[in-house]
């Protein structure tokens, strides 16, 4: 075993995979376990209609944000990334001029739009009115404290982009909502919190991307100015909004339609469940970090084989680090919620929903970044928007009481989750049957069924 075990660690491509989402588990592991805690306050000090309301009105602010930076954000690592390689920095500079104009009157206007629309959207998905007004206010800092993690990345500051992405939100929110919560205990306190942390997390990742702009360009020679028109910035950045849109579908829509056709209560109890399966999909998440540039590696080379290596090899450490956690959740789902409050325990289905459909994806591998990084993201973006239209779909269908699987418990929380669970699950399996019938093989790994790697 000893001598098996050596010999793995021998092979160069599994080391780099081994030691590379390690790193990025643990990362990613942090922000989990903080945003853990986040929930574990909320509904333990204001209950699941003080946490549904919470995740309502961050859902809604998500939404509009969504629109307001127009994909300027994920425009913005392209760029800078490309001009920081050539020391470009006066680039950077009237880049980043352009992008904050844009992105400023964008803003401004979704901003009103949103304060416009509060009560009908409130009505709509039986949220406080007051929240939404309020929230339409920090459209602006949160479209710039977004742009601001996006550049860090650009820069290559992949440590203070890991932070702010993954941890600084939640982080605040907590010690916001522990030190106001001794002085007021209303049911306003986490959406202030949080609202109050976009400002600090938006003002702290501008400082930290001008102080390591600021270092690395200093002394440096400066190439002369590369002039940039707002047309070809907004060509690149409007198909990336409608992509990051698909996104948002397939991770909101359940919740909005919820607030929409059932309680706040039942939002909270449901995020709750939706947020605890996440921990089974890290590993997922840690892996596709360190295995994406190698699968486009190996493509690039046109070694096939040597691409079937690793992709099994990623499932395989996928596999063994998510099974062994999402059958403790099967085990013991009762505690795991119980740990929220006694009224998060109906959430118990759901939970095992959700959970199944996190190990259908630990089954299947990476596909969706195997698809990315081979040329195929057409495909990968057909199958995301029929998986979204389905999720929509489903969710139409299985939440109502009085549904066709009602009879089996399939409705509200128990319905969202089948409908996740189904979509997920379509997601995956069409991705594994696209990369089969492109490159001969299959990427799932099922102990015991060898042919499966053929």
């Amino acid at each position: 075993m000893t001598r098996r075990f050596h010999k793995l660690l021998q092979d160069k491509d599994l080391s780099e995979l081994f030691k590379g989402g390690g790193i990025s588990f643990f990362l990613r592991f942090g922000g989990l376990a903080i945003g853990y805690i986040l929930t574990l306050v909320i509904a333990n000090l204001f209950g699941a209609n003080g946490l549904g309301q919470y995740v309502l009105v961050i859902t809604v602010l998500s939404f509009f944000t969504l629109f307001a930076k127009f994909g300027l954000d994920t425009t913005s690592i392209r760029f800078i990334a490309s001009f920081a390689l050539q020391k470009k920095w006066t680039s950077i500079f009237s880049f980043r001029k352009q992008v904050v104009f844009l992105l400023s009157c964008t803003s401004v206007i979704t901003s009103l739009l949103m304060y416009l629309l509060a009560n009908p959207i409130a009505d709509l998905i039986n949220a406080k009115p007051s929240y939404i007004e309020l929230s339409a206010f920090f459209v602006l800092p949160m479209a710039f404290f977004m742009l601001n993690y996006q550049s860090l990345r650009g820069l290559k500051r992949i440590a203070e982009f890991s932070f702010f992405y993954r941890m600084s939100k939640a982080l605040f929110t907590v010690i916001l909502i522990i030190v106001i919560y001794q002085f007021n205990k209303d049911s306003d306190v986490p959406v202030c919190a949080y609202l109050v942390s976009i400002s600090i997390v938006s003002f702290l990742s501008f400082l930290s991307f001008r102080y390591w702009f600021n270092k690395k360009s200093k002394g440096e020679e400066s190439a002369a100015k590369e002039i940039m028109g707002y047309s070809t910035i907004l060509k690149i950045s409007i198909p990336l909004m409608f992509a990051q849109s698909v996104q948002y579908i397939m991770a909101w829509t359940d919740k909005l339609l919820l607030g929409n056709m059932a309680t706040p209560e039942d939002v909270g109890i449901y995020f709750t469940a939706f947020k605890l399966s996440m921990f089974a999909a890290v590993a997922l998440m840690s892996v596709n970090s360190i295995a994406s540039p190698k699968f486009a590696e190996l493509f690039g080379k046109n070694d096939i084989e040597g691409l079937k290596k690793i992709v099994h090899q990623s499932t395989k450490m996928i596999f063994w680090t998510s099974v062994p956690l999402i059958v403790v959740f099967f085990v013991f789902p009762e505690f795991f919620l119980g740990l929220f409050g006694k009224e998060f325990k109906v959430g118990v289905t759901a939970f095992i929903l959700l959970s199944c459909g996190r190990l259908i994806s630990s089954f299947s591998g990476s596909v969706g970044n195997i698809l990315q990084m081979t040329g195929e993201q057409n495909a990968y973006g057909a199958i995301l928007f029929i998986g979204a239209i389905m999720n929509v779909a489903l969710n139409l269908i299985l939440i109502p009481k009085g549904n066709f699987l009602s009879p089996y418990g399939i409705s509200g929380i128990n319905g969202a989750a089948f409908a996740s669970m189904c979509s997920l699950s379509f997601w995956n399996l069409s991705m594994v049957l696209f990369i089969k019938k492109k490159f001969g093989f299959y990427t799932f790994y099922i102990p015991g069924l060898k042919r499966l790697k053929k």
